[in-house]
């Protein structure tokens, strides 16, 4: 009797077991910037419910094992954490499901790192920082043409498609990533009430108004659009419209010849 009874234990602990697995399906989809709908990589997947975590890949992608009901949390470095409970409706889009991260912080204004030392020698550090890099005039240019540079130097007004400017800043300008990722911040800033109305100038409801798309082929129009923080801050709203328009049109052709 002991036996069988120690089986029928052991049977319906299986059966326990096997049905808890049963219930568990891999739920996948990408993890997107909430105004852009552009893949976020490495943001973290954590099924709060199972301790179970996975992080999405370059193209936003990610897949975690889950069960009815269980909550999951979605975080990224610069923006809001998203909790996400497996409904019914969520479930239905276990295949194809986006998560939209909305961004804590547009950017950062320029800040030093300093490292830990006693303060006279931090001060004594500090007093020797120049506040701007002065760029070595070329020998070659006039007295008139060396005033008109050193002018502009000062004003911060040096541009460098101008015949004043020294072949090396102009290199520079023209050719360095971190010039032209200061560049584009410096327009950031320019357009900072602009980047603050995002979400008003485009979201899914504008563009679902100009191409009658829903649901999951919405996604992945706005997904094909591709537009930058950048783009869309320094665009009117008008300009934005006719650029979804155009983006549509392109995308339609593709997709009639796939």
């Amino acid at each position: 009797m002991k036996v069988k009874r120690y089986l029928a234990i052991v049977g319906f602990l299986l059966l326990i077991i096997q049905i808890s697995a049963q219930e568990r399906f891999v739920f996948k989809g990408r993890v997107v910037d909430f105004v852009t709908v552009q893949p976020l990589e490495n943001a973290c997947v954590h099924n709060m419910s199972s301790g179970m975590m996975t992080f999405s890949d370059k193209q936003g992608n990610y897949a975690i094992r889950i069960k009815q009901n269980d909550t999951l949390a979605i975080t990224r470095v610069g923006f809001e954490m998203e909790v996400i409970v497996a409904t019914d409706s969520v479930i239905q889009l276990k295949n194809n499901y986006f998560i939209r991260l909305v961004m804590k912080s547009i950017m950062l204004k320029n800040f030093t790192v300093y490292a830990m030392k006693p303060y006279p020698l931090f001060v004594k550090d500090l007093a020797k920082k120049t506040p701007k890099e002065k760029v070595e005039i070329d020998v070659n240019l006039s007295e008139e043409e060396k005033a008109q540079y050193s002018k502009k130097s000062e004003s911060g007004n040096l541009l460098a498609n101008t015949p004043l400017a020294s072949p090396i800043t102009f290199l520079y300008e023209k050719f360095s990533r971190k010039a032209k990722l200061d560049k584009t911040y410096q327009e950031m800033v320019k357009n900072q009430d602009e980047v603050i109305r995002l979400s008003q100038k485009y979201n899914r409801e504008i563009v679902q108004r100009i191409t009658n798309l829903q649901g999951t082929e919405l996604d992945e129009f706005m997904l094909y659009c591709a537009f930058s923080y950048y783009t869309l801050a320094i665009s009117s709203e008008v300009e934005i419209e006719k650029m979804i328009s155009k983006k549509f049109i392109e995308y339609k052709k593709g997709v009639t010849n796939r």
